[in-house]
This record gives structure tokens, sequence and C-alpha cells, in this order.
């Protein structure tokens, strides 16, 4: 196989991905790594991911970034600099995408933080509008949904930053794996009743999707709160946990339909967003689906009424889990 001409990487705060593109054929790598656990060990990560893909080191990258707002990190500025410093240590040469949707280089990255902070969503969302004049474009990680709306072609959404993002209902923090699933909802259904749940970190949204079939377990990489496995068993025990219980206290039906619960408000959360942002357009955009949680924004899409529109070609099958790289493979090709 020829050595690629750019990787495209995207450095989370809980996984660092990488994409090529040869020809239409798309190939990934990703480690899941947690940067405030070990912070000197981000750099070793990036190498690894990259080296996986391109043992020869010649190829350079196009870079993005979620990882500086990790609390290990005093302000989102010195985390782009770390970011950028690890980079720079592969010796590869490297540019930096913007949430205008243009590249920096690196030195420009550094004066200009908060303009490449939290680019990933730029990067999807352009790629989508290369193919499609008119797409709401829904990528559930395991993390956060960004719902981006493309029109005429082009990016239309009104946030750059996360915080505007989230004040215009393109962003959500909810996520297919890490998500706490006591912020999910605050009560689920118990034996006739509303139990209110506990307000700790006991359970998490891979738990939910595990029980209800929507997930397997090798699917979750995220660490897990009690550190056991994402076995169904295990599942069940840290949703118990949830309402202050054992698994022997509750029956197969009772967390059934706890998980239940927890599976429809995290929809119903992605349709509002849905339907705020499909509202600002005469004609409602119709809904493509991306991330490792892509089938909440399938099941949100349906909830909200809008259609769905398939994804393009690089971003079905594995590509479209860590859709942000995939594009940047694209868009920073020479």
């Amino acid at each position: 196989m020829r050595a690629p001409a750019v990787i495209g990487l995207d450095v989370g705060g809980v996984s660092t991905k990488a994409a090529t593109v040869d020809a239409g054929a798309v190939r990934t790598a990703a480690r899941a790594f947690e940067v405030w656990r070990d912070l000197p060990a981000l750099g070793a990560t990036i190498a690894s991911v990259l080296d996986e893909l391109d043992p020869a080191g010649a190829a350079g990258v196009a870079l993005t970034m979620t990882a500086e707002l990790s609390d290990a990190f005093a302000s989102k500025p010195e985390g782009v600099a770390f970011v950028l410093d690890a980079v720079a240590r592969t010796g590869r040469p490297a540019r930096v995408f913007t949430v205008d949707g243009d590249f920096l280089a690196p030195g420009d990255a550094r004066r200009e933080p908060r303009r490449v902070a939290a680019a990933n969503w730029a990067a999807t969302a352009a790629l989508v509008a290369r193919e499609l004049t008119a797409a709401l474009v829904a990528d559930v990680g395991s993390t956060t949904t960004d719902v981006i709306p493309v029109h005429r072609g082009r990016v239309a959404a009104r946030g750059r930053t996360d915080l505007e993002r989230l004040l215009h209902d393109e962003l959500r923090y909810t996520g297919a794996l890490r998500t706490n699933a006591a912020a999910i909802a605050p009560t689920v259904p118990l034996r006739g009743r509303e139990c209110p749940v506990a307000s700790e970190l006991f359970a998490v949204s891979a738990d939910v999707h595990v029980l209800l079939g929507h997930l397997r377990p090798e699917q979750c990489t995220a660490r897990l709160p009690d550190g056991r496995s994402a076995s169904p068993r295990d599942a069940r025990a840290r949703l118990s946990r949830l309402v202050c219980a054992d698994p022997d206290e509750l029956t197969a039906d009772e967390l059934l339909a706890i998980a239940a619960r927890l599976h429809e408000r995290q929809v119903a959360d992605i349709a509002a967003a849905m339907r705020a942002v499909a509202g600002r357009f005469a004609d409602p955009p119709a809904v493509v689906a991306l991330g490792s949680g892509s089938f909440l924004a399938r099941a949100a899409a349906e909830l909200a009424g809008l259609a769905a529109a398939p994804a393009p070609a690089v971003l079905r099958g594995p590509g479209g889990a860590i859709a942000p790289a995939v594009a940047l493979a694209i868009l920073g090709a020479p």
C-alpha cells in the first residue's frame, strides 16, 4: 500500500483518532486515551496512531482537537499549545483546521488558539457540504452530539465556539458511551413510581445501550465508572447503583425499564436540538447520522419528524465513527 499524502488527526480528551483516504478507500486507527490521567503520554499516543497508518513517517498531518477542554489544562490556549507541541515532536509537518473551515500553520494556531479549539465538527460539516446542498449533520460520539446545518452547499452553523454552539442548540453534551446516567434523567420508573436517581457517577450511557442491545460490549471503549467490564452483567450492576440497589434487588424487567427511560431521554434531547436547528429553514433538511452513536441520531431524527439522508461514501462504515478525522484526510489533501 502506498504511503498516504496526509493523515487526518482528531485529538480528543478521551480518544485519539486518525484516518487516511486513498481513492475512496478509508483506513482508520484509534486509541482510547484519557488525557487527564497521563498527560505526558499524549505525545506517544499520537505518534502511535500516526505510525500505524504511515510507518515511514512521510505523511503530513491535518489536525483538529477537543483535548484542550480537558481540566488537565488551566485554559484552552494552554491545551491547544500542548497538543501542538505533541504533534510537533512527531516530526511531521502539520496544518491545523479552524472553526471557520480553513487551515492555519501551527505557529498561527498558537497565536489564535480559539480559532482551532474544538473545530472537529466544522471538518465533518465541510465534507458533507461538498456532496449535499442541504443537510442536518448529526454526529453522536462517545460524549457529545453535534447538530450542524448545511444550507445551499455551505456550513450554516450559528455557533463557532463550544459555548456558542451550546447556546444555539448545535451541541449537546450527551453521547453513546460516557454520559453520566444521573445527568440524563432525574427520575426513572420503578415499581409504579418515579424513583429519583443518585447523583453519583455510578453508571454511564454505555451501560444503557449494552443492556438494550444497541451496542456490543467490545464497542464500549471508554473507561467505565467501576473499572469493570462492559458485559451486560456488569452493566446491570452499574445501573442498579443508579437507584442505590444491588442487581439482585431489581428484576430484569425493572432494569430494562430504567435503561429504556434513559435511552428515551437521550433521544428526546437530541431530537429537541434537531427541531431547533432544522426550524431555521423553510424546508427542513434531512439528517445525516454519524458517529459511534449514530443509532441515537437516527432515532432522534424519526422522533423529530425529519427524513434521513445518506452520508458521503467515505463516512459509511468505520469511517463514520471518526468522521472528523476522515474529513480532514480529504480536506487537507494537496
